[in-house]
């Protein structure tokens, strides 16, 4: 595994990028990157809420795969129902130019994420394979968590996985209820994995046990300054991961 560009990006353009999301993030990416590997998990990246790009375009120096999505109404401003973030496609354009990444990777869908129907899945799973990571960071509302949410574990491939952000924001409440009404009400096959730097990380249940058991010995080996707590959501065993956020640590691209 070779994290150099992830790294450099980091270290790089991303502190230039506004956005909210931090870089002690990619402790736990990296990890899952490695374990990815490890388990044969390929495929582009998606996210529904591009902004401009400061996550996203992490995950694709991450990957460094074709055929990824960004999602977001961009200028139709009149679907951000609860102004979480005036994304701008210029913006957002430009920023993955000055990020080495190269936008012909890159579908970009300017859609209301509810307006996606069965057969924009179907064509998106089709040109795909089913995404190895794919971020949820639009609108924060109740239904849109929740729809998001699915279109996520529809699109998703089964060893991949899932970021929610703002799971733990006071000031989006939005994002914790639909999450608590998903698995309350249904039981999707994506499931809780662990929770660090403002995400809920989702992966499939068949895969859970081994994504847990390795991400956990990845990052007490690699990162030993970070807390790491077993922690229970839903009725499966998960973790918290957090960061010292006084190191600079994010990777360990000498050892990839």
């Amino acid at each position: 595994m070779s994290l150099y560009k992830v790294e450099n990006y980091l270290r790089g353009s991303f502190r230039d990028i506004e956005g909210w999301c931090i870089p002690h993030l990619w402790q736990t990416i990296g990890g899952i990157q490695k374990i990815q590997e490890e388990l044969d998990v390929v495929g582009p990246v998606a996210e529904i809420g591009v902004y401009h790009g400061k996550f996203l375009i992490g995950l694709i120096n991450t990957k460094e795969t074709q055929k990824n999505y960004a999602i977001d109404v961009f200028s139709m401003q009149q679907f951000n129902l609860d102004g979480a973030g005036l994304g701008n496609l210029e913006k957002f354009k430009s920023n993955v130019a000055a990020s080495s990444c190269d936008l012909n990777t890159i579908t970009i869908m300017e859609r209301d994420s509810l307006s996606l129907t069965t057969q924009d899945l179907t064509d998106i799973r089709a040109n795909t394979g089913g995404f190895s990571m794919f971020s949820i960071d639009g609108c924060h509302t109740v239904q849109h968590t929740i729809s998001d949410t699915k279109v996520a574990m529809e699109l998703t491939a089964s060893g991949g996985i899932i970021f929610v952000d703002d799971y733990n924001n006071i000031n989006w409440p939005g994002v914790h209820e639909g999450i608590c009404k998903l698995y309350l009400t249904d039981n999707p096959l994506f499931v809780p994995l662990a929770a660090t730097c403002n995400k809920l990380i989702l992966c499939h249940l068949s895969f859970h046990a081994q994504y847990l058991d390795r991400l956990k010995n990845y990052l007490s080996e690699e990162f030993p300054n970070t807390k790491i707590k077993e922690a229970a959501r839903f009725g499966y065993d998960a973790i918290s991961v957090i960061p010292d956020m006084a190191s600079d640590d994010y990777l360990h691209t000498e050892r990839t």
